[in-house]
């Protein structure tokens, strides 16, 4: 009987790595059409082209460029690779520099469909638009940092923990937000000796990358790194702006300086947000498993801190295809709506040529502010359902 019973698994393995392979495959095929559509040195693509220029030209140093890099320094090295390969081998820098992202994206989607054992689970992170927009139109890399994220925590529950640690480490120096998973994950931690080794593994490799920069000019990795306060595209303050640049007609600006007690405001109320749910999963009194979490933290920054870009929208997305959260179309749906308006908005060039957008700026403004606002609710409304199913009964 036992010997029997890998016998008949073996054709089910097989089934499931073929079916992750195809929506791997089809992931990474709508993401580089995504791609070639949008072959344009715009928005943040043009911000990774000055990084770039800077690296290759100015300074090794990312953190002297100003406002250009507030990330741990591993990225930055993909946008100088991305420029030499231009200018030595003529591949268009936008291509080269969005080419890794969409391969992570793509892995990301055949492990979701390889870990849920379902290829319709891998097809809605495959085909999901939010992932879409974000990766293969905008270019943002927070997919990168998501897969690493991903695989620590599915590492995490099989009991890998020096993997896991060192590969949500991998996840903290591409972004900065999966750190905000590490208390949560420490608590799937067994032992103290563990949880202290598992948390130097997590943050130890990241402070030895900051060291030779901190070293060179701590005045500017401070400003960049860690002064930065985000930008006031979407959340709460994103929505008020939306809002306002509809009824007035004008659209104010985003930086965090000019929202300045909103921001303090947020830098107050999320850690107040992560610390309850910390403590309501430390206690049992929340019975969350550690991807429940993960998605719990990242939705609590998301109702709670109001200076969000676009890319912070993806965050959630495929946590919550692998958990199969029944809010995940309602999201996709809102967060879709936004993200056109924003873009046809305030960054042309992404989505289509400057010249020929998607629609008119009007109906690109209301696009934003509804879909903003209806955002932001959703995240609130998901968030207190995912709370209460966790709840565990008096």
């Amino acid at each position: 009987m036992s010997a029997a019973q890998p016998a008949a698994a073996a054709p089910a393995r097989e089934r499931r790595r073929s079916d992750a392979l195809v929506v791997a495959a089809a992931a990474l095929a709508v993401r580089a059409a995504a791609v070639a559509l949008s072959d344009r040195v715009v928005a943040d693509v043009l911000r990774y082209h000055r990084l770039a220029t800077h690296i290759l030209d100015v300074s090794w140093n990312p953190y002297l460029a100003p406002r250009l890099y507030p990330y741990a320094p591993a990225w930055v090295w993909v946008e100088a690779g991305a420029e030499w390969a231009a200018r030595h081998a003529g591949v268009p820098f936008a291509l080269a520099v969005k080419a890794p992202v969409v391969l992570a994206d793509a892995v990301l989607a055949g492990l979701i469909a390889h870990w849920a054992a379902s290829r319709r689970v891998g097809w809605a992170y495959a085909l999901h638009p939010v992932a879409l927009l974000v990766v293969g139109f905008h270019g943002q890399f927070d997919s990168v940092a998501l897969l690493a994220l991903v695989y620590a925590l599915h590492t995490l529950e099989r009991g890998r923990l020096d993997t896991s640690a060192l590969v949500l480490a991998a996840a903290i120096a591409v972004k900065p937000f999966p750190v905000f998973v590490l208390p949560f994950a420490l608590v799937f931690v067994p032992g103290s000796a563990a949880r202290i080794r598992y948390a130097a593994l997590a943050t130890l490799p990241v402070a030895l990358l900051l060291v030779p920069f901190a070293w060179a000019d701590m005045g500017a990795l401070r400003r960049e790194l860690f002064a930065y306060g985000g930008i006031a595209d979407f959340g709460w303050i994103g929505a008020w702006r939306a809002v306002q640049a509809v009824r007035g007609g004008q659209v104010a600006r985003s930086e965090a300086v000019h929202w300045a007690a909103a921001v303090t405001l947020s830098k107050l109320a999320f850690p107040a947000a992560a610390g309850g749910l910390w403590a309501a999963v430390v206690t049992r009194r929340l019975r969350w498993s550690v991807e429940q979490c993960a998605l719990g933290v990242l939705l609590a920054f998301e109702a709670s801190y109001g200076a969000l870009s676009a890319q912070y929208l993806l965050w959630p997305v495929p946590l919550a295809v692998l958990l199969r959260e029944r809010w995940t179309p309602v999201h996709a749906a809102v967060a879709t709506v936004a993200l056109v308006g924003f873009y046809v908005l305030l960054a042309p060039g992404v989505l289509t040529p400057p010249e020929s957008p998607l629609v008119g700026t009007a109906v690109a403004a209301w696009l934003w502010a509804a879909g903003t606002v209806a955002l932001w609710t959703v995240t609130v409304a998901w968030l207190v359902a995912l709370v209460r199913r966790g709840l565990r009964p008096a």
